[in-house]
């Protein structure tokens, strides 16, 4: 009450002013209509006294002063206070908002495993999608099995002749440089396949293409983990990376045949195409988030590990064995140089090779001619051909689930590291032997033939703790430049498998001859090279003695220097018969 008394006892000389003004006005012969009506009004404000404002006025607003002057005439709506309510001050939030709240959240290194995951699942979709194509494709064309095994073998062509190259290049540029360039590569033949299909070398060209680019994929992979993720976890960390192989087939397997059936063959290769260049722009949002929000790790999958210092190796080499918050990223030597004689001199390494064979002529045999043993043998159409093909890969994710986990969990309890390798290898390739085994026999009862088959495939996937664990254990810094040295005797079963199946089945007319028996020897003898020669325990490749040249180099630069001092003495020769040629401007040059 007493503030309104304050405030009307303002206003009287106001209102005699502008009665004044007003009467002046009239006498000037200004209508009521013309002249400015003031009209001041009070209002309450709820966090001071009251204040007064031109209800007609389009003054530009401003605070009022606290002084109660004329100048504070124009009024502006206050902020609201701390004592307000908030209700429109804070909205609730949508579910986007908490999506992106809960994915900032989410640790980089765990980002990097979903993204490596979900790059081998378009792997091995543009992988898988021949398998099934491969068989509408040879009744349009007319191909026989063996010319169909010589077009699912192309893509290995590719894939074994950028495996040193392509882990070169990741150990020195890291894999998140490289994965998304072999991504755009393999995603770019795959579309391309349709314009190619038309002459088998043209086909042939554009799968080993899409080998060139998928090659790159298992270094990148495997360094961008061994840089990111600390020792205690790899092993769960590259089944989970390594398993989107098996959602690939699974996926690739499930859309094919829709597709085929539907849109005919040649729209299963642009659409998978086309998910494969959808990754590589996600994974460069991925990356422009990880960089601003966890400089650390973006540093991390972007340095140079061949061109760092031995201190630093040492320090990084240190870092890692306490298992830090990162992973094995040990650096270089300063040459910038990759030890592989080292790696050729390695016994350890040798094994690895040769189980790595051994691994990949039973993954590649089986995924290339699966759908067509079970259309073959269980007189199925494609769909439901392709359909049964599914359980292996099934099969796959339910063991690469339980391998990993159960792997780390004897780590932790003090199991040696080589034995746990060891024991996981061994389940990956003895019991898949007793399986294919049993599968190779006759019987009326085909479910059980797939059901022996689906487990072999699965329990196979134990591999992910055993033999795909062994580069990083041997050497976190030179890991990926390894698993391309074994990855290119991985491939090989990829060109010979596939082909000699073909050629095996169309000479014997036998599927356990040509798709079983061979790769139960190979499985036999990998488990046992694994165990017996193989070796997990650290192993230094700097070493100057461990990276002197072999012997057999100097007789192969004799071999090659031979045909250039042929040319050189044919080269001679030529200068002594055919006469001076004259130059340009009169002198003389010789040939």
């Amino acid at each position: 009450m007493q503030s309104s008394r304050q405030t009307l006892a303002r206003q009287q000389p106001r209102c005699q002013q502008q009665r004044r003004c007003h009467a002046g006005q009239r006498k000037a012969g200004v209508s009521d209509k013309s002249r400015l009506v003031f009209r001041p009004l009070a209002v309450a404000r709820p966090d001071g006294p009251v204040r007064e404002f031109r209800s007609d006025s389009t003054l530009p607003l401003r605070a009022p002063s606290r002084t109660g002057s004329s100048s504070s005439s124009s009024y502006q709506l206050p902020a609201p206070s701390s004592s307000m309510p908030q209700q429109a001050a804070a909205a609730p939030a949508g579910p986007l908002s908490k999506y992106m709240e809960w994915w900032d959240s989410i640790p980089s290194r765990y980002k990097i495993i979903l993204a490596g995951n979900l790059s081998f699942v378009i792997c091995n979709m543009d992988k898988v999608n021949m398998s099934v194509a491969i068989i509408p494709m040879a009744q349009d064309f007319g191909w026989s099995p063996s010319v169909a095994g010589l077009v699912q073998s192309a893509f290995f062509w590719g894939y074994i002749m950028s495996q040193l190259p392509g882990g070169y290049l990741t150990s020195k540029h890291g894999g998140r440089r490289v994965m998304p360039a072999g991504v755009t590569m393999w995603s770019l033949a795959t579309a391309a396949v349709p314009l190619l299909a038309g002459t088998v070398p043209g086909l042939c060209v554009s799968r080993a293409a899409v080998g060139l680019g998928e090659a790159v994929a298992p270094s990148a992979a495997t360094d961008m983990v061994s840089r990111v993720v600390p020792a205690s976890e790899r092993s769960t960390a590259v089944s989970m990376v390594f398993g989107g192989l098996h959602v690939g087939s699974i996926l690739g397997l499930l859309a094919a045949p829709y597709l085929i059936t539907n849109f005919g063959w040649e729209t299963v290769f642009v659409v998978f195409g086309a998910a494969g260049l959808a990754w590589v722009l996600w994974f460069e949002q991925l990356m422009a988030g990880i960089m601003a929000s966890d400089p650390e790790t973006a540093a991390l999958l972007t340095a140079d590990r061949l061109g760092m210092s031995a201190a630093a190796a040492a320090d990084a080499a240190a870092a890692d064995s306490h298992s830090g918050s990162h992973g094995g990223h040990a650096a270089g030597p300063v040459s910038g140089d990759v030890p592989w004689r080292a790696f050729l001199r390695s016994r350890a390494v040798q094994a690895l090779m040769y189980t790595h064979f051994c691994n990949n002529w039973f993954h590649y045999t089986m995924l290339a001619w699966l759908p067509t043993y079970f259309t073959d043998t269980m007189s199925v159409d494609l769909m439901h051909a392709a359909q049964t093909a599914l359980l292996p890969p099934l099969a796959g994710i339910a063991a690469s689930a339980v391998a990993g986990p159960t792997a780390d969990a004897l780590i932790a309890r003090g199991v040696p590291v080589p034995t746990v390798r060891k024991i996981a290898q061994c389940t990956a390739f003895l019991l898949p032997t007793a399986c294919l085994l049993a599968a190779s026999q006759p019987t009326d009862d085909s479910s059980w033939t797939v059901a022996l088959i689906t487990a072999a495939l699965g329990i196979s996937s134990f591999s992910l703790a055993g033999l795909y664990c062994t580069h990083q254990d041997l050497s976190p810094k030179y890991s990926s430049a390894m698993l391309g040295l074994t990855n290119t005797s991985g491939a090989i079963p990829g060109i010979l498998g596939v082909a000699f199946t073909g050629l095996l089945y169309d000479q014997t007319g036998s599927w356990p001859v040509a798709l079983f028996y061979p790769t139960m020897f190979f499985l036999l003898t990998g488990a046992a090279v694994y165990t017996m020669l193989g070796s997990n325990a650290p192993e230094d490749y700097d070493v100057p003695e461990l990276n002197a040249p072999f012997a057999f180099e100097a007789r192969v630069r004799g071999v090659l220097a031979q045909p250039k001092a042929a040319l050189a003495g044919v080269r001679q020769k030529l200068q002594s018969l055919l006469p001076q040629l004259p130059r340009r401007g009169g002198s003389k040059k010789q040939l």
